[in-house]
Formats: C-alpha cells, structure tokens, sequence
C-alpha cells in the first residue's frame, strides 16, 4: 500500500506538466527573473573585485558562479589567476582552485586539461576521495580504462557500498566486454539501496550499453515506482524512447498488467505514445485512467480530448476538452484544441464557434500565442485576411524569431494582400534559422524560389529527426507536395514520405485527411492518385490499441 502511494506522488509531477506533451520549459517572465537575479549577483562580485582585485576567495566566488552561468572560459582566467597569486599560500584554495579548474575543462571537454588539474590538486591532497572521483570518470571517458579502475577501486575499498563507484567499474567492464562482472557491480547497488532510485537509473545505463532494452526500461520503471529522483528517471525513460520505442512499451505493458491499479504506468505510456503520435494507443490508455477512475486531474481530460481531435473524433472530443477547461480554466492549449474540434464538428464550417472558444482564451491571456495564432488561420478562413495580419503582428511582437508567425505573416502578404517584396523579407529571415525540423527553413526556401535547398532541407531533417511517429517524414511530405512532382533521377517523391510516416506510426488522421492551414499540411498531397489508398493501408495507425 505504501509503495502505491509513492508511485501516486512520482507521476504527480508528470501530471502537472504543461499541457503541450512534455514540453519542460521555463516562462519568459522566470528566465528574465533569473537572469536579473544574476546579474544583481555578478554586479556584486564585480564591484568587490574592482575595489580590491586581490580579494582572492571572492575571486573564486565568482569563478564558481561563471562555472553555474556558463561562462566557462571567463571562469578559468579568474581560477588561473587565484591559483598563479597563491602559489606557496593557502593550500586549501589552491586545491579548491583545481578542482574548479577540472570541472571547467570537463565542461568544455579539454580532458587533457582536466586530468592535469586533477594530478595537481592530488599533489595537495593525496588523499582526497573526490579528486579520485573526478580522475577515474575522465580516466574512463578518455578510454584509460585501467586508470579508471584504479581510481574506482580506491573509491570501493574506502566505501565498498558507494553506488556511484560501483556504476563506474560497471561501464569499465562492459568498455572491456566483461558483460557478467558488469552485471554483478550494478547488481550488488541495487540489492545494497533497494530503494535508492538513482541505482535502478545506473543499471539501466549499463544494460543500455549491453543492448538489453527493455531490462534497462524496466530498471527505470523501478526507478520512478521507489522513489522521487527529481524526475531524472521520467526524462531518461522519455529519451529512451526516441530510440527504444518498442522495448519502452513492452516493459510498461509487462507494467500495466502486473498492477492495473496503478495509473501511473498507463498514464506514462499514453504520454510516451504521445510523444511519438501514436494517438490511438495513447487514448486506450487515458480512457482506462478514466474508466478506473485511477486519476482526476485537468490534464488527463486535456490529453484524452486532444487525441480524440487527432483521431477526428470531435464530439467526444469537446466533450473531454469542456471537462478539462472546468477543471482549469487558464490552460491556453485546451481552448486551441477545443477550437479545432468545434472548428469542424457536424458540417465542418463552424468558424465562429471556434472563434468565440478562442475568444475565451483570449479574455484570460490577451497576447497568448499559440491562440492568436489559431486566431488568425481562422480568420483566413473567413476572408478577414487584415484582422488575421494584426494577430500574427501581435505574436511576432513578443516573439520575434517565431519562425511560424513569420511564415505565415509572410504567407498572407504573399498570397492574400499582394505584397511579396514585404513576404520575402519574413521567407528569408527563417530561411537562415537552419535545419532544425521546427524552424520551418525548407517551406521558406521554396518561397524563395530555392527548391533544390528545400529538398536537401527536407533530407537533412529526415536524418536528423526520425523518430518511432515519423513526423520529420510529414514535414517532408507536406514540403515536396508543395513544390511539386519531381520525377528525374532517384528523388523522392512526396508520397514516399508519407508512406515512411505512416510505416513508423503516424497517427493524426487531422494532419492526414483535414488540416489545410499554412505552412505544414498534406492538402496537395491529398490530390495524389494513390493517397486514399496508402491511408486504407494504414487504418490501423487511427484506431484505439493497447
């Protein structure tokens, strides 16, 4: 019963999280409240150290907060001149000074330099378990893997219970193809702290690197059922994912039946499923959170209306989404979710339902940009081509870099207020912000007339982004039906895009069959002779499944 009740308090993070899937960020008003906060601190320093630029230990001060900034180079230059000032003096600053230094170089990954620094500090202070600590994980990450035992051991024999050595010597094994012995260290942490999560993540790690995936899955699994780990389990189980989609799954299912009480394990796969658009699976899921009445809370209404839209299921969907804003009425990406399903529930033509939902929004937050920006593709839709401009206006005042609003101000000056000198300067900016899926560049580069560029754009997100969802493959999809057929040589063509997409679980039947709002969508794609009959091919991604 207890153990429950952990379980319970470890998903309840999860649960509050923003409702745009996982998405961990910080708001603007908390990085400028931090960023102020610092630099209150560096004004500080700097003023003392301008006072009296021999004021070593506030020197070191500093140093150690430019190593927490970032700042790593401006933080060597301070360490280096505290340790060249007190070259026969204060032993303990100097040592502290090295230590500092080897976590700089470490950061920068200047290993050489770490491991000098650690050699010096030792000369100090030979006995210093946490120079030791230091020296056997560079020793390990440079592939000296006998200097890296070495260390460790010494760690073991002054504390044979530290977990973290005992991880370290796991990775040195496995590096050397001793599978067993690398086993046997992660094995005998766990069996020492059974309810210490940090050593299920250790294990998993090793497992990882011996290809056992979904032991590794389910050790961090085990990590999330014991204990709170800062969400450290949650994040590397996500990540885990990405690449392991099916192992993941498989160990959270083997979960999910063994205790079917327990809705953590069905809320975290519905989330992962999400995560990879895989809607169907994540609403079986949120539906038996539901129907076991294992969860109240705002979000698993928001996710469970949200995959309904995905899956076109509109009713249902506004009827979960309704259920989510009572709950949480401050929420801005339930009311775009919601405006999407009343956008085209029962004939599909209900744009100013849909305007009024986002109206509601707009009442709480005035300037919130994911609703001015569904705002505005509603207002295209009803012509109000002026009014839809102020919105996007409005979102590229706060965000200026916004490579979305920029595409589609750029799209409205082009194609519905005749402006394309003023439409290329909005194309060529996001055309220079890189290959990053989400900056959107190739769509500006074939506005730009630069199609052989939006091609290779399209391949570099392709391999740089395919995940188990395929969304890379959507993007180019949507991008190649935009520039057109192209037959010659071996390229691709837009439909083997869409056929990759739906080959890795694609499962937004609205991005498939319904969405036509600029930049991002299938409409020319649609016109293809062999559409429809690619989608019956794949019924299978837009139905519930466990």
């Amino acid at each position: 019963m207890k153990k429950l009740y952990i379980v319970k308090i470890a998903v309840f993070v999860l649960l509050a999280l923003s409702p745009t899937v996982l998405r961990a960020q910080m708001s603007d008003d908390d990085i400028r409240l931090r960023e102020r906060i610092n630099a209150a601190v560096m004004e500080v320093y700097d003023k003392a150290l301008d006072k009296d630029p021999n004021d070593y230990f506030t020197r070191f001060s500093r140093a150690n907060q430019l190593y927490l900034n970032g700042e790593y180079d401006r933080a060597i230059d301070d360490v280096k001149m505290v340790i060249a000032a007190n070259t026969n003096k204060e032993k303990e600053l100097r040592f502290d000074c090295y230590l500092l230094l080897a976590q700089l170089y470490d950061a920068k990954g200047s290993y050489q330099d770490e491991i000098n620094s650690l050699k010096a500090a030792a000369e100090i202070n030979p006995h210093s378990l946490a120079c030791t600590d230091l020296l056997a994980k560079v020793s390990y990450k440079v592939g000296d893997y006998n200097a890296a035992e070495r260390n460790f051991q010494i760690i073991l024999r002054d504390s044979p219970m530290n977990y973290d050595a005992l991880y370290g010597m796991a990775k040195v094994e496995v590096m050397r193809g001793n599978f067993e012995k690398a086993a046997n260290y992660v094995d005998r942490a766990v069996s020492l702290f059974t309810a210490e999560p940090q050593v299920y993540i250790n294990r998993s790690e090793v497992l990882n690197m011996m290809q056992q995936y979904e032991a590794a899955a389910q050790d961090l699994i085990s990590a999330l059922s014991v204990g709170n780990d800062s969400g450290k389990a949650l994040n590397a189980l996500f990540n885990m994912s990405d690449t392991q989609y099916d192992a993941v799954m498989n160990a959270l299912a083997s979960s999910c039946e063994k205790a079917p009480n327990v809705g953590m394990f069905f809320y975290v796969r519905a989330m992962i499923a999400m995560r990879h658009f895989h809607y169907g699976q994540a609403l079986r899921d949120l539906k038996a959170i539901i129907a076991g009445n294992l969860y109240d809370y705002h979000s698993i209404y928001y996710y469970t209306g949200k995959c309904q839209m995905e899956l076109c299921q509109w009713d249902d969907a506004i009827a979960n989404l309704n259920k989510a804003i009572e709950m949480s009425s401050t929420e801005m990406d339930y009311y775009v979710a919601k405006a999407v399903a009343v956008r085209h529930s029962g004939r599909g033509n209900n744009i100013d339902e849909a305007l009024e939902v986002l109206g509601q929004a707009l009442a709480i937050e005035a300037t919130a940009p994911s609703v001015l920006m569904a705002k505005a593709r509603l207002l295209l839709d009803k012509r109000q081509d002026t009014q839809a401009l102020e919105c996007v206006s409005t979102v590229l005042t706060n965000y200026s870099n916004d490579a979305e609003a920029l595409l589609l101000r750029g799209w409205i000056n082009k194609y519905r207020l005749n402006l394309p000198d003023i439409a290329k300067t909005d194309f060529a900016r996001v055309a220079e912000m890189g290959s990053d899926l989400h900056n959107l560049a190739g769509f500006a580069m074939h506005e730009l007339g630069r199609d052989d560029q939006a091609r290779q754009w399209a391949e570099q997100v392709i391999h740089d982004g395919v995940l188990p969802g395929g969304e890379s493959y959507i993007y180019a999809s949507a991008l190649l039906s935009c520039i057109g057929n192209y037959d010659k040589g071996d390229k691709t063509h837009a439909l083997d895009y869409l056929r990759s997409a739906l080959a890795n679980g694609y499962g937004s039947l609205y991005e498939i069959k319904v969405n036509e709002n600029p930049y991002v969508n299938l409409k020319l794609a649609r016109r293809y002779p062999d559409f429809e009959t690619i989608i019956s091919q794949n019924q299978d991604n837009f139905q519930e499944r466990p």
